[in-house]
């Protein structure tokens, strides 16, 4: 009955808010991401999707009022490494898009507002096709940004390796050359990415390669940074090794995703170039529990590495993080349930990380690395109304953000279970 009422309410909300251009909502406390600050008692001003005012304003007769007076409330979270496709079905694209229409609405719903999808193996694209139908209307879901398919040496972590040499068949994600580099960056351009996603070095699910390798060379790298750049795009470089990372830095790449083996001058040049290190903690630790009995090749290789070098991973994070490399949010949820990328913050925290700056993690910083902070990532005047909310302090207890209660997008309240505390 509850949760009935709640929906019925949402829908009454929402149908109000097409006649009203105001909606305040009213704070317990306030988590200011761009000062560290919390503020108690502010109130939000929301005209249609942006944020009109905050602090201590006065709230108009005819505005729609949301009494968020017993929570804590701050900004819609980013997740900058969200793979939200899942290889259900027969693997077609239909298949792959609906799979991520579903799964994005759990991650919205989470308290996710804005996501990242940094590539994946699909030859068709399907992460633009959800991309553009959110933008649309068509379905609930975060604000989406995505790299296209994921670009791999022959025999990389984006390669077939675990099939007989008649069997191997080689997709347009493969590349090798300079040449081939500017046509795959040209192609990702062409149909719709908005970031360009390399493979540096090896990884820990592929069968036959070596995470701690560098794949591309210093001279291709630099080629899909230089044509990446001259399209309009980003891009990315999932790194493990320090060699690999260290090239991709230089290269100019704009983020640089799991960094397990990131050593000191690694560190220092993420400093100098401004590059953004986006960890993802929570799924290796993870690739380090009980294996499926089930598991594949490349399961079992990830398990092992996993296993093996978590804690050199959380050391090394924590060295980044100390030295004050701009890290983001990542969750790389390819072995968990969707929804529950905020576990993430806690092993932000255990890394060194105050709440705070977790939190800055997953808001502020994240927004900046997507060149998006005019728009996203504090509760600002003139930016979305993207605005979360929970009761607790997860600046006491960084886990609570695990268990969002209130969601609004664009101004517009996906989730409501603090129903009881709403007015109109």
């Amino acid at each position: 009955m509850r949760r009935f009422f709640g929906l019925f309410l949402i829908g009454i909300l929402s149908i109000a808010s097409s006649f009203a251009t105001i909606t305040a909502v009213k704070c317990g406390r306030l988590i200011e991401v761009t000062t560290g600050k919390v503020l108690n008692r502010a109130v939000i001003l929301v005209e249609n999707n942006r944020i009109k005012a905050v602090g201590t304003v006065e709230i108009p007769a005819d505005a729609i009022v949301i009494d968020l007076s017993e929570a804590t409330v701050l900004p819609g979270m980013v997740d900058m490494h969200c793979h939200f496709l899942d290889w259900e079905g027969r693997g077609s694209a239909a298949d792959k898009a609906l799979s991520g229409v579903k799964n994005i609405e759990k991650i919205l719903l989470s308290g996710f507002t804005t996501i990242r999808d940094p590539g994946g193996g699909e030859p068709n694209y399907a992460n633009v096709s959800v991309r553009d139908a959110v933008n649309r209307g068509w379905f609930p879901g975060p604000r989406i940004k995505v790299a296209g398919r994921f670009l791999s040496i022959t025999g990389g972590h984006g390669d077939e390796n675990g099939v007989a040499p008649e069997n191997e068949t080689h997709g347009d994600n493969i590349v090798n050359g300079v040449d081939e580099m500017r046509l795959a960056v040209r192609r990702d351009s062409k149909f719709g990415a908005d970031w360009i996603k390399l493979y540096a070095t090896g990884g820990f699910f592929s069968a036959g390669d070596d995470p701690t390798q560098q794949h591309f060379s210093d001279e291709e790298m630099h080629v899909a940074v230089e044509e990446a750049t001259r399209l309009g795009k980003f891009v990315s470089a999932h790194a493990h090794g320090a060699q690999g990372i260290k090239a991709a830095i230089k290269a100019g790449v704009r983020t640089i995703e799991h960094a397990t083996f990131i050593d000191d001058e690694g560190i220092a040049l993420m400093k100098q170039h401004g590059t953004f290190l986006v960890p993802t903690l929570r799924t290796i630790q993870a690739l380090g529990g009980d294996l499926p009995a089930d598991a594949s090749e490349g399961y079992r290789k990830a398990n092992e590495l996993a296993k093996k070098h978590f804690a050199t991973m959380m050391e090394n994070i924590r060295k980044a993080m100390k030295a004050g490399v701009k890290t983001c949010l990542g969750s790389d949820m390819v072995t968990m349930p969707h929804g529950l990328a905020a576990e993430e913050l806690q092993l932000h925290v255990q890394a060194g990380q105050s709440p705070m700056e977790a939190i800055r993690s997953a808001t502020i910083v994240s927004a900046e690395a997507l060149a998006m902070d005019a728009d996203i990532g504090s509760l600002s005047p003139g930016k979305f109304a993207d605005i979360i909310a929970v009761r607790g302090n997860p600046l006491d207890d960084i886990t609570l953000l695990e268990h969002i209660q209130f969601v609004m997008k664009n101004g517009e309240v996906y989730r409501n279970d603090l129903v009881h505390h709403q007015t109109e």
